[in-house]
C-alpha cells in the first residue's frame, strides 16, 4: 500500500512532467508544448486549460513542484515541462477565435522565445529552484503574447490575443 508521501510525490511528478510528457526521449519541452496545444485546440472543452483560474493555479503550483523535482532529477531537469505549460497559458488566457494557423503561430513564437531567451529571460534562469525553471517560460509567454498581438494586427485570421 503506497504511503501518503509516496502518493503526493507521484502527483507532483505527474503534474511537473505534464502527464509524463516530460519523459519523451526527444525534445520533451517541445513535445509537451505540442501535446498541450493539441488538447487545447482539438479536445472538446480543452480550452479550459488556459482558463484564468487554471492558469493562476498552474503558475502557483509549478514553482514548488519544479523545486521538488529538481532535487530529485538534478538542476533544471528536462523532464520538468510544467514551465512550458505556464508559458503557453500566458499566451492563451483570454485569447479566442484562434485558428489552426494561429495555434501554429503560438507554438513557434513560444518555442522561439523559450529557446532564444532574450533579455531578461536569460537572467531569470539564475533564480533559485523552481523560480528559475518557471519564470523564464512565463516571460517567454509574455514576449510571445506581445508578438502575437502584433502579428494579428496584420493577420487577424490567426485569432484574438489581447
Amino acid at each position: 500500500m503506497p504511503t501518503g508521501g509516496h502518493v503526493l510525490q507521484q502527483i507532483i511528478k505527474i503534474f511537473g512532467t505534464f502527464g509524463y510528457t516530460g519523459f519523451f526521449p526527444i525534445a520533451p519541452a517541445t513535445f509537451a508544448s505540442a501535446v498541450f496545444l493539441g488538447i487545447f485546440y482539438f479536445v472538446p472543452g480543452g480550452y479550459w486549460l488556459a482558463n484564468i483560474y487554471v492558469s493562476i493555479a498552474t503558475l502557483i503550483l509549478s514553482i514548488p513542484a519544479s523545486t521538488i523535482l529538481e532535487k530529485q532529477y538534478g538542476e533544471d531537469p528536462s523532464c520538468v515541462v510544467i514551465d512550458e505549460i505556464v508559458g503557453l497559458q500566458v499566451i492563451l488566457v483570454f485569447a479566442h477565435d484562434i485558428s489552426l494557423w494561429g495555434l501554429v503561430a503560438v507554438f513557434f513564437a513560444f518555442r522561439l522565445f523559450d529557446i532564444a531567451k532574450p533579455w531578461p529571460i536569460n537572467r531569470s534562469q539564475k533564480l533559485p529552484g523552481g523560480w528559475g525553471i518557471v519564470i523564464d517560460d512565463f516571460l517567454a509567454g509574455i514576449y510571445s503574447r506581445v508578438a502575437l498581438v502584433l502579428l494579428t494586427l496584420a493577420m487577424p485570421s490567426l485569432g484574438v490575443f489581447r
